[in-house]
């Protein structure tokens, strides 16, 4: 891409350029894949953290908020780095206050037994109930959409299924359809609750 400047790959990113968008994806991708396989994911969560990187280059260039001179690929990796140890340290969060008042409560009660058993079905079913509640907030679109992805349809699937305009298109709405549902459950009443345990 040493042809192409910074401000042409934002550019491209904020106009849905495919051409820009697949030099990016083919040059940048495999160090973010690399790095979160590393790191404890997937190669489905590094397609996840990708996409949100780029949104985030989206949003800030759009809204005139970046001043990136060069070093396009450093900076990109840096967002994807930030967002997927965020995303680590909230599941650590949860899943250790839940962990916490679980076991706590049980060996008050000698339930040392039960503990084993409960904990893992607890933590399960409390995300899945606050995860459930917040997607049902959702468009009908956004729900369809996170829904074929959950079933494992590929982009190109969905872009067919839906009758949008390019896969870029599909992987921005798929992009803002997470992003309200992650913001529905951060203000979520029984996830604070859970926090405050």
């Amino acid at each position: 891409m040493k042809d192409i400047s910074v401000e042409q790959i934002l550019n491209g990113i904020v106009n849905n350029n495919s051409f820009i968008i697949q030099k990016v994806y083919k040059k940048f991708f495999v160090i973010v894949r690399k790095y979160i396989q590393n790191h404890g994911g997937r190669e489905a969560d590094a397609k996840d953290v990708f996409q949100d990187g780029i949104m985030v280059i989206y949003e800030q260039h759009k809204n005139q908020q970046l001043k990136l001179k060069n070093e396009f690929g450093t900076y990109l990796f840096a967002i994807c780095r930030n967002i997927w140890l965020n995303q680590k340290r909230a599941e650590s969060k949860m899943v250790l206050k839940e962990y916490s008042s679980l076991t706590s409560e049980l060996e008050k009660k000698g339930w040392n037994d039960l503990i084993k058993r409960s904990e893992e079905i607890s933590f399960k079913e409390s995300r899945a109930r606050i995860y459930q509640s917040n997607f049902e907030k959702l468009s009908e679109e956004c729900r369809k959409l996170l829904k074929l992805t959950a079933d494992g349809l590929s982009v190109q699937e969905i872009t067919l299924r839906f009758g949008y305009k390019s896969e870029g298109f599909t992987y921005k709405k798929r992009s803002i359809c997470k992003g309200r549902l992650v913001k529905l459950i951060n203000k979520d009443e029984n996830l604070r609750k859970h926090e405050n345990l």
